[in-house]
C-alpha cells in the first residue's frame, strides 16, 4: 500500500471528521447522524488496518496499482479542495446533520453551490470512492455504497425542508445537481 496515498486519505478523513467540531454549529449526534457517519469511521479504520498489514488484502498488488493510486490521489485532493472551498463560501457555520429543530435561514447559491446543492456531501462521496479505488476490498465497497445511501437520504430530507421553507430553493434545484453538476 502506497504510504503517500494512505496519509493523504488519513488527512482527507481527518478533515471530514473535524467538520462537526470546527465548522458546523453544535448539535446532537443522534442515531441518524451516527449511521451516516459510520461508513467514514469504518473506511479509515479499515484503511489503517490494511496499511498496517493487520488485515490481509483480498487483492494482491495488481498491474494497475500505479494508475489506481493516481486516481485515488486525484479524488482525495479534489475532496480536500472542495471541503476547503465550501468552508470558505460560508459566512456562518451550518447546522450539524440531522438536527430536526434547526431551520435554514437562507440558501447559499454561490461558490461551489452555484453548480451543486451539497458540495460537502460530494466531497465525502469522492473520498469514499477514492478509498475504494485505492484499496479495492468488499469493506471499502460497503463503506462507499452505505455512505452514498446515507448521504442521499440526508440530502433528500434537507431538500424537503428547504423546499417547504423557500420557493427560491425549488428554482435553484432546477438549475443544479444534488451531488454533481447538472449538464442538461
Amino acid at each position: 500500500m502506497n504510504s503517500s496515498v494512505f496519509f493523504l486519505y488519513l488527512f482527507n478523513f481527518s478533515m471530514i471528521g473535524a467538520l462537526p467540531i470546527i465548522f458546523f454549529k453544535k448539535g446532537e449526534k443522534n442515531p441518524h447522524w451516527w449511521l451516516t457517519a459510520a461508513p467514514f469511521f469504518l473506511c479509515i479504520g479499515f484503511l489503517t488496518l490494511s496499511y498496517a498489514e493487520i488485515v490481509p488484502s483480498l487483492y494482491p498488488q495488481v498491474s494497475w496499482q500505479m494508475q489506481a493510486d493516481i486516481i485515488a490521489t486525484a479524488l482525495a485532493s479534489t475532496s480536500i479542495s472542495l471541503i476547503s472551498y465550501t468552508i470558505g463560501t460560508h459566512r456562518i457555520p451550518l447546522n450539524l446533520w440531522h438536527q430536526e429543530q434547526d431551520q435554514p435561514h437562507h440558501i447559499v447559491t454561490y461558490g461551489p453551490y452555484e453548480k451543486i446543492r451539497h458540495p460537502f456531501y460530494t466531497s465525502f462521496i469522492l473520498s469514499l470512492t477514492g478509498a475504494f479505488i485505492f484499496c479495492p476490498h468488499w469493506v471499502t465497497l460497503l463503506t462507499l455504497v452505505s455512505g452514498i445511501i446515507g448521504l442521499q437520504i440526508t440530502a433528500v430530507k434537507e431538500e424537503k425542508k428547504l423546499q417547504n421553507h423557500d420557493q427560491a430553493y425549488k428554482e435553484y434545484m432546477k438549475k443544479t445537481g444534488r451531488f454533481f453538476p447538472k449538464y442538461f
